[in-house]
Formats: C-alpha cells, sequence, structure tokens
C-alpha cells in the first residue's frame, strides 16, 4: 500500500512538472532566443569593423597596423593621404575608434592595481559591516519560479508591475545563500551563489538576463529607502491593490505576449481600484499609509517605462542631487502632518482610487 502511495505521489509530481513545462517553457524559449539575437548583432558588429580595418590594412599597404601598434601619428596620416579627402575621413575615424580604445585600455591599467590593493580592503571590511547588521527579513514567502516568470512577463506593464518583479527578486534573496567564502586563515575569497545560482537552476531564461534582473532588484531596494519602509516590509506594501486578474491559473501567454515579452497584457479598468461606499476596508498603519503617499508623488510625471522609474529613484536617492533630495525632505515633512492617526482611514481610501499603472 506504502509503495502504490509513493508511487502514485511520484506520478502527480511528474504530471505537475510537465504542466509546468508545457506552460513556462515557450517564455523562456523567447528569452533565450532574445539573449542569442543580441550576440550575435554584437559578433556582426565585431566582424564588420574587423573587415573594415582589413581594408584600410590593404589601402595603406599596411602601414595601419604600424600605426596601431607605435601609436597614431596625425602628421604622418595626413602626410599619406596627400589631400585626398575620402581617405582623410576614413583615417580620421579609424583614428578616433582607435585612440578611444588606447585610452580605455590605459584607464584598466590604471585601476587594476588600486582596485585589488587599497579597494578590495574597503570592500571587505563593508562586507563585515552587513554581516554585523544582520540580514534582511521579508513578510512574503519565498517567491516561486512561476511567480517570478508571471512577473518579468508582465514587468513592463505598469510602474506597479515593475515594483513587483524588483520586489519578488529582493524578497528572494532572503531565502538563498549569499554568505561569504573564506579560507584557513580566515580571509575573504569569494561568496555563495545566492540570487544568481538559484535563477541558474530553476529559470535559466533569467540567468541569462542577470543584469536587467538586478537593475530591478536595485529599483525596488531603492524605492524602499525613498518611501521609508523598515525590514520586514517589502516594496511592494507601497501598492494598494493588486493588478485585476492576479491568481493561479488565470494567465494565458499567447504567442504575441510571448514574442513582446509581456506586451499583451489587457489595461486595467480604472473602476478595479475604486472603493465602493460603505465598504469596509483594511486600513493600514501610519508608516504605510505615508509611504503610499511618497510614492504617489515619486511616480508622478514619470513616463511609462521601467527606465523611467529607476531613473527617478536613482536622482531621490544620489547624495548629489541636492534638489532631489529637498524635494524628497519636503514630500516626507508634508505628510508627516497632513496624514495623521484621526485622518489616515480617510487618506487611504483616496490613495487607493489612485491609478498610477
Amino acid at each position: 500500500m506504502g509503495e502504490a502511495r509513493a508511487a502514485g505521489g511520484a506520478g502527480q509530481e511528474a504530471d505537475d512538472l510537465a504542466a509546468w513545462l508545457a506552460k513556462y517553457e515557450p517564455v523562456e524559449r523567447a528569452v533565450i532566443e532574445a539573449h542569442e539575437r543580441r550576440i550575435s548583432n554584437r559578433f556582426h558588429r565585431r566582424a564588420e569593423a574587423a573587415r573594415a580595418f582589413a581594408g584600410l590594412c590593404e589601402a595603406t599597404e599596411g602601414l595601419a597596423v604600424v600605426w596601431r601598434r607605435e601609436g597614431w601619428s596625425v602628421r604622418e596620416m595626413v602626410r599619406w593621404a596627400d589631400g585626398d579627402v575620402l581617405t582623410l575621413l576614413t583615417l580620421a575615424r579609424w583614428l578616433r575608434a582607435g585612440a578611444t580604445k588606447y585610452i580605455d585600455r590605459a584607464q584598466c591599467r590604471l585601476r587594476r592595481p588600486l582596485y585589488y590593493a587599497r579597494e578590495r580592503t574597503r570592500r571587505e571590511a563593508l562586507a563585515e559591516e552587513r554581516r554585523r547588521t544582520g540580514g534582511r527579513r521579508t513578510t512574503n514567502p519565498c517567491p516561486t519560479r512561476e511567480v517570478i516568470l508571471d512577473a518579468w512577463i508582465h514587468r513592463r506593464d505598469s510602474h506597479a508591475a515593475a515594483v513587483r518583479f524588483g520586489s519578488l527578486v529582493h524578497d528572494l534573496e532572503c531565502y538563498v545563500d549569499n554568505s561569504l567564502l573564506r579560507d584557513e586563515n580566515g580571509a575573504i575569497v569569494g561568496r555563495r551563489g545566492g540570487v544568481k545560482a538559484w535563477l541558474q537552476v530553476n529559470v535559466p531564461a533569467l540567468y541569462v538576463r542577470y543584469t536587467t534582473v538586478m537593475r530591478y532588484k536595485a529599483m525596488a531596494k531603492k524605492l524602499r529607502q525613498v518611501v521609508g519602509l523598515a525590514d520586514p516590509v517589502p516594496a511592494e506594501a507601497v501598492l494598494a491593490e493588486p493588478p485585476c486578474g492576479e491568481g493561479e491559473g488565470k494567465q494565458d501567454y499567447s504567442a504575441y505576449e510571448i514574442s513582446s515579452q509581456g506586451q499583451g497584457c489587457p489595461v486595467r479598468a480604472r473602476g478595479c481600484l475604486e472603493v465602493r461606499k460603505g465598504a469596509r476596508v483594511e486600513v493600514p498603519n501610519l508608516e504605510m499609509v505615508r509611504a503610499r503617499a511618497v510614492w504617489l508623488e515619486v511616480v508622478a510625471g514619470v513616463r511609462g517605462s521601467p527606465t523611467a522609474l529607476m531613473e527617478r529613484l536613482d536622482a531621490l536617492t544620489d547624495p548629489e542631487r541636492v534638489e532631489d533630495g529637498n524635494m524628497l525632505a519636503g514630500w516626507r515633512a508634508k505628510y508627516e502632518n497632513e496624514i495623521t492617526a484621526r485622518r489616515k482611514s480617510r487618506w487611504w481610501r483616496m490613495a487607493r482610487r489612485l491609478d498610477v499603472g
């Protein structure tokens, strides 16, 4: 009897895995194909530049190789061109690109010793300080790969969708191991995989887009800093309502949605965030209501792309942007006086009616 029950459980797990693959395999395939196209385009651009340099070498009878090895003498190149305008333009374009690469390589050679000597010591000290303060906690459970893929597909639908995806990745960091690795002398030699290793095993399509995923995570982290959310509250708590139709089994990916990576989601009706008169609304604490008010100020006037929201948060958290910092301080002071314990219920009902998608 026990063997039959175990066989039935294994069969159910196999069916669940097959259903998951049937639903999300096209999504992963679309992301991986887009990544391969970018790599192919980069290869073609480099091949085109190599062909142009080969043509220049042939036109200069090999002098281009000597110029690249020994440096670029503008006087010698002009003398060789002998007043030909087309040749001068070609040489000037090639000279500018070569000089830029030369300067970049020189900067890398200067920065490398500083990074591995002084900068590494500073970064290790910061890592030790972070470990003493303890890791982040969250009230949300560990996100599954299905939830993360759903949020990735719809991350461009609205500012709220972008914040949800970044908040999921930020919450995922609380459940993965990214601790430091030390040698027998106690020196730091590396770090465990963390979110990157989890994506490589569970969602390979997002592993190849790791840099983009981390940009959304940084956006959610900066949003918590701007609106003043403390642990363990996630960044998505400032959103008044989840998107309409959200839930398990309600996502239906069409070919257009997969190819455009989430642009086919229908626009939410404004009535989805309306609060009916007389309905009972659960009002959060005072800090959360003020955080919602600051969030509405942050997204006011920002374009619909996630990049615009990232730039807005970068400006508000940049210590060198004094005007943006003063604006944020003004918002906090304003709502600290305007939203009190007596008026927070009325303000929360009003804030829920505002669709900032």
